[in-house]
Formats: C-alpha cells, sequence, structure tokens
C-alpha cells in the first residue's frame, strides 16, 4: 500500500530540485548525444511541499529509463530526445517526461502495472515510482504508441502544491 512510504516533507525549490536531480544525467544524455531538455514554466511554485529526495529520484528513474531506450546518436545521425516539461495545472505540479523512443507496445503496457511481481527493472522502477507519487496525494500516467513516426512515451506525475 502506498501509504506505507514514509515522507519526509520539506518545502522546495522544484528548480532546484529539478537542476541537482538531472545533472548526472545530462552528462550521460550528452555522451549518448541525446537531447536532454528540463522546461519549467514560469507559474510553477517555486516552494512546494514534497520529499525531496523521493521526488528527485522518481524523476531521475524516469529520465534513466528514456535514456535507455531512445535512438543514441552517431556520427551521422542525432540522438533521441527526452523533454521534462513541469507545468502547473488546476493548483498542481504536473511534471511530464516525453521521449520519442521506440514506444512500449499496448500488452507490455497494461502488464507494467499487474499487481503481480514485476516483471522487470522498468516496471518495478514505474511502479515504485508510481507509489512515490501517490504517497504525496498525486496521480501517475503513462501513455505510448508504437507507431512511426509519433512513437514514444509519456510518463506524467501529478503533485498537489502544498506549501
Amino acid at each position: 500500500a502506498t501509504d506505507a512510504i514514509p515522507l519526509r516533507r520539506e518545502t522546495a525549490d522544484i528548480r532546484d530540485l529539478f537542476r541537482w536531480a538531472l545533472d548526472v544525467l545530462r552528462g550521460q544524455a550528452a555522451t549518448f548525444d541525446v537531447g536532454l531538455d528540463v522546461r519549467v514554466d514560469d507559474d510553477v511554485p517555486t516552494a512546494v511541499s514534497v520529499d525531496a529526495r523521493k521526488v528527485a529520484w522518481a524523476i531521475t528513474s524516469l529520465v534513466g529509463n528514456a535514456l535507455r531506450y531512445v535512438r543514441r546518436g552517431s556520427k551521422t545521425m542525432p540522438g533521441g530526445t527526452i523533454v521534462v516539461h513541469v507545468s502547473r495545472e488546476l493548483g498542481q505540479v504536473v511534471i511530464a517526461v516525453q521521449d520519442d523512443g521506440p514506444g512500449i507496445p499496448s500488452e507490455r503496457l497494461q502488464m507494467l502495472f499487474n499487481p503481480s511481481p514485476p516483471t522487470s527493472t522498468v516496471a518495478l522502477g514505474l511502479a515504485m515510482v508510481k507509489d512515490v507519487v501517490e504517497a504525496h496525494g498525486g496521480s501517475f500516467a503513462i501513455e505510448s504508441d508504437t507507431r512511426a513516426p509519433s512513437h514514444g512515451t509519456t510518463v506524467r506525475l501529478t503533485l498537489p502544491v502544498a506549501a
């Protein structure tokens, strides 16, 4: 149950949180010639009450998964792209991690959150991210398309704004 996840809420600046959480992954993305773009809308509150370490882990987990599946660059072709977009919608912070990787087939997507034990480290990581978000009173959604040219995956985390 998600209520079993203890949270150590603190007031955190969401921009700083993303900056330090994604620092290492920026270097990895550059090594693979993968574009990593982080956008934080101006109306996103700077002070949010979250367990900063757990939220940072969730974000790095999602971006790390995306790095595994997007196209790596070569001398003749640039790599794929990952966009992390933080916005504010209806009094909540919405974090969307979108990639242009191959996408997750619909039958596999349905199995990712099957109550049985996870079948892969990606499924386990996604289940843990979902648990962290739900422990904060938020929601988790994932959309994926395997059809070219629109292929890719978007994971949306919604967190209540509480200061």
